[in-house]
């Protein structure tokens, strides 16, 4: 039996505990997840080269250090405060790294090593966030005035000072620096794919990414289900045997060809997974005494009726423009952008609704949630066979047709389970200890898959002539400095401090959270992402222009809210900042691959910036206003 963490309520406990889907859709940065793939599967419909590796390296590259200073901005906007020379600093330390260690003479700089200017700049970087932080504290004023008076007091320095001591606008060659070669691989460093052959790298992609959708399923089936007080063995051999034919059918993919042959191993799969997830649920899980009769309300037929009516208006929009026109339409769209538009909106304002009806079933009861499910699944499929029967490309009728079947296969096990199982209405710290583990594991599983696509090439790309791809090591610069953030925000006291200050700063200060203290480590926090990126610029592009970074920062504080943060404080997570940084570089790309005309790319922006925070606010809402 599993350790229960609270007392059987003396009221409804159904009001008390939350459901995993409801304490997943409050999380800030949820809006913001659902948001990118949404962006990221429409340019890969509209472009020809978007989804190329080539492509994702380079948006990429952008939300790098985009992405840097997103994350630390997040962190200070969630402690309540803003700084608007965040911009103008990342340009002022690159500045001033290289003036450091540019050759002394007539329009020369300091002559300094790196080893001795890289610290040295961090201390001034340091000292101007402390500065920030200190001025705000004291005098009372909104940190809005007093770092939009650093902000041109950073602009002016930077013009002024490379004038006087260059006699230019801009401050070259970091590689003068004596130690340049030494500090070259920790800021500068790339990645060639082409060099780097790995000729499981299909296999291993697949065979991790199916695992890690298996293993979420398995997870959120923790958090969800109430476990039996005995194990029943009988449920760990299916799970056992699940296992078993969902690899061979892995197995069989890869090493045959063949129409016939993919369909029965992705058959196989499917089995598999339907087999693995039922196995495990009746190991575990205290199965339901009654599922009750099938019965749709009149809600419940009017979400349906809606659902299904969006999806299949949303295919016929597919159906009758024409996939292989390439005629631009209005500015700044093409045909295949109006296509998409309509079919991407239309289908996903259907499956929400089916998605919303199937939550409203679980308050029936299981037999009408297995079927309202069930239907939703069926609405996928639906989709994916319009994909296959009415695409031209080759891309769509394989990969994106696999993706979208695979997720109505998820749909329909995960129908299976909730109707046939008890759901938990109480805490298990066991369980959902055991669940988060799981869900931690399953994302690792399908960062390192995704990783393994993305920088390793086979043979056969090298011979049908791919073009080579480059990534840096700025990548894992911004990888490293989201995943530390992450874990402070949600595991220190310094990231309980910042919740505080930025929710109510005087209630913080009585309860003992040094508030003026966290509020300056959070300015120098930003300080030092500044400087972290115009070091990682002053690497890259060997000089930088006085005007560097000026008027970014409102690209970070985009990004921040973009991700779920909130202007007023106190609501945000650092994860947010990183996956708004990706949202607002693949527009960047995109629209450029998808033929439109990059001048309108700042009012695409515009429009996410708008979407992405109803999108957050009306997420928030209704997974909030759920009671069951």
């Amino acid at each position: 039996m599993s350790d229960t963490a609270a007392a059987t309520p003396t009221t409804d406990e159904r009001l008390a505990y939350r459901s995993v889907f409801q304490r997943v859709f409050v999380r800030p940065e949820v809006g913001g997840m659902i948001g990118a793939i949404g962006i990221w599967t429409f340019f890969w419909a509209v472009s020809e080269t978007f989804g190329t590796v080539g492509q994702t390296f380079g948006w990429l590259d952008i939300a790098a250090t985009l992405g840097i200073m997103a994350v630390a901005v997040s962190m200070l906007m969630i402690g309540g405060e803003f700084d608007l020379s965040s911009g103008a600093m990342t340009g002022a330390m690159g500045m001033l790294i290289i003036y450091m260690v540019k050759e002394t003479g007539e329009t020369g700089g300091w002559g300094l090593p790196l080893v001795v200017a890289i610290p040295l700049s961090l201390a001034v970087a340091l000292g101007i966030g402390y500065l920030n932080g200190y001025m705000v504290e004291r005098t009372g004023q909104p940190s809005f005035i007093i770092t939009l008076a650093t902000f041109f007091a950073l602009r002016g320095l930077k013009l002024g000072l490379a004038k006087r001591e260059v006699q230019q606008i801009q401050m070259a060659r970091t590689d003068e620096a004596t130690d340049f070669d030494l500090f070259r691989p920790f800021f500068a460093a790339e990645w060639a794919r082409n060099d780097h052959q790995f000729e499981l790298r299909d296999f291993t992609f697949i065979t991790l990414i199916v695992l890690a959708f298996a293993i979420v399923i398995l997870g959120i089936s923790e958090l969800w289900f109430k476990r039996n007080e005995s194990l029943k063995s009988a449920g760990l051999v299916q799970f056992l045997a699940g296992i078993v034919l969902g690899v061979a059918g892995g197995v069989a993919m890869h090493l045959t060809d063949g129409v016939a042959a993919n369909i029965a191993a992705a058959a196989a799969i499917a089995v598999g997974v339907l087999v693995g997830v039922n196995g495990w649920a009746s190991w575990r899980y205290e199965p339901i005494a009654d599922r009750g009769k099938l019965e749709i309300r009149e809600d419940l037929k009017r979400r349906l009726a809606i659902g299904v009516g969006l999806v299949v208006v949303g295919a016929i929009f597919a159906v009758i423009i024409d996939s292989s026109s390439k005629r631009d339409v209005f500015f700044p769209f093409t045909t295949q952008g109006i296509r998409a538009i309509l079919f991407v909106g239309f289908v996903a304002a259907g499956l929400t609704v089916l998605a919303m009806a199937s939550q409203g079933a679980l308050s029936i009861n299981p037999a009408t949630k297995f079927a309202v499910t069930s239907i939703m699944a069926l609405a996928v499929v639906f989709v994916a066979l319009t994909i296959f029967v009415d695409s031209e490309s080759a891309k769509f009728r394989a990969a994106f047709f696999s993706v979208v079947m695979f997720v109505a296969l998820v749909l329909f096990a995960w129908a299976t389970i909730v109707s046939r199982f008890t759901e938990r209405r109480h805490p298990d710290r066991q369980s959902d200890r055991l669940g988060a583990r799981m869900l931690v594991a399953a994302a690792l599983l399908l960062a390192v898959g995704m990783a393994t696509r993305l920088l390793f090439t086979i043979d056969a790309e090298i011979l049908a002539g791919i073009p080579p791809a480059k990534t840096s090591v700025r990548l894992l610069w911004f990888f490293v400095f989201a995943a530390v953030l992450v874990w402070v925000l949600a595991n220190t006291k310094f990231g309980s401090w910042t919740y505080a200050v930025g929710g109510n700063k005087e209630a913080a200060r009585q309860v003992g959270v040094p508030a003026a203290r966290t509020k300056t480590q959070l300015f120098m926090l930003v300080s030092f992402a500044a400087w972290l990126v115009g070091l990682l610029i002053a690497f890259r592009i060997n000089s930088i222009q006085a005007n560097v970074g000026d008027g970014e920062e409102f690209e970070f504080i985009i990004a921040a809210v973009v991700g779920g943060t909130l202007l007023t404080g106190g609501y945000g997570t650092a994860f947010g900042g990183a996956i708004g940084a990706v949202i607002m570089a693949m527009p960047l790309l995109g629209i450029a691959a998808a033929r439109w005309n990059t001048d309108w790319r700042w009012l695409f922006i515009g429009v996410i910036l708008a979407l992405a925070v109803i999108a957050n606010k009306f997420i928030r809402d209704k997974a909030e206003g759920i009671r069951r």
